[in-house]
């Protein structure tokens, strides 16, 4: 987990990056990271839905990075953070970085074991604008693993749905 923030914090990608030779499909859309609001990504319903408790707004990458963290009752914890680089300077952060799709948007996965648990985690840095990403995390804690059965490939699976929510929730916010 925190070797892709490291890696994210390597602006030097993101500024020559071009999208000629993109290894992500066309953006269906593009989202401004500087006016939307992190902790509005999901609505009540998918939040009462996701038997999510509280938001939890911060920054980190000394202000530039805003995000929101919202911990469940069943044990995982979703979060979604703005980055002003390009998603593909998480390309190979990771040993399991691999490129996907996220409702039309190019993304590169990595699951990488939770540090310390080494729990299931996983993690999609979303291609939403040329100089900007947002990345969505699910991690799931001992309780979760109690409440129900979690495989890095279901944990991938729900990120990535959950993900497309806050897309659609974060593009609205635009208009």
């Amino acid at each position: 987990m925190f070797a892709l923030l490291t890696a994210l914090g390597i602006s030097g990608c993101a500024a020559t990056f071009e999208r000629a030779g993109s290894p992500f499909p066309p953006r269906p859309y593009t989202l401004d990271v500087a006016t939307v609001d992190p902790c509005a990504a999901l609505t009540d319903r998918q939040r009462n839905d996701l038997n999510i408790r509280e938001s939890r707004a911060g920054t980190s990458h000394g202000g530039s990075s805003r995000g929101c963290t919202w911990p469940s009752a069943d044990g995982v914890g979703y979060t979604i953070q703005t980055f002003n680089e390009h998603a593909s300077v998480a390309l190979g952060a990771e040993e399991s970085s691999r490129v996907v799709t996220v409702d039309g948007f190019g993304a590169v996965q990595s699951s990488p074991p939770a540090q310390g648990t080494h729990l299931p985690f996983c993690q999609v840095v979303l291609d939403i604008a040329d100089n900007a990403s947002l990345r969505a995390q699910l991690q799931v804690s001992p309780r979760g693993t109690e409440n129900a059965e979690h495989t890095t490939d279901s944990t991938c699976a729900q990120i990535r749905e959950v993900a497309s929510d806050m897309l659609h929730n974060l593009r609205t916010q635009q208009h």
